[in-house]
């Protein structure tokens, strides 16, 4: 009595990962007229997931507490306060206010 072993198929191969990767911008090619002029060109990226980064600050509870009873108080949240507050860092520091909050009901 012969026995034969059931015949295997192949594996699936699968995609590489580097295809779900987004290609990153380069700031160079981003404005290359203006940057000959002498003017400072903050490449914008393209919105979207990659668009956001997370930013993550400990601070002692005192200035925790004094920083959420002032969002409290201008009826706005936390996240926008601290927004707020990183645009005002930038513009005293001759920088562009560029931050912005992330849209809600996307994260």
């Amino acid at each position: 009595m012969t026995t034969q072993k059931p015949a295997t198929t192949p594996k699936p191969t699968r995609a590489a990962l580097t295809s779900l990767v987004e290609p990153k911008a380069t700031p160079a090619a981003a404005a290359p007229a203006q940057a000959e002029m002498g003017e400072q060109v903050a490449a914008k990226p393209a919105p979207g997931p990659s668009d956001l980064k997370t930013m993550q600050v400990r601070v002692n509870r005192a200035g925790w507490v004094e920083f959420s009873r002032l969002a409290q108080d201008l009826d706005i949240t936390l996240e926008q306060l601290m927004v707020d507050a990183m645009n005002e860092a930038l513009r005293r520091n001759g920088k562009p206010p560029v931050m912005e909050r992330r849209l809600p009901g996307k994260k």
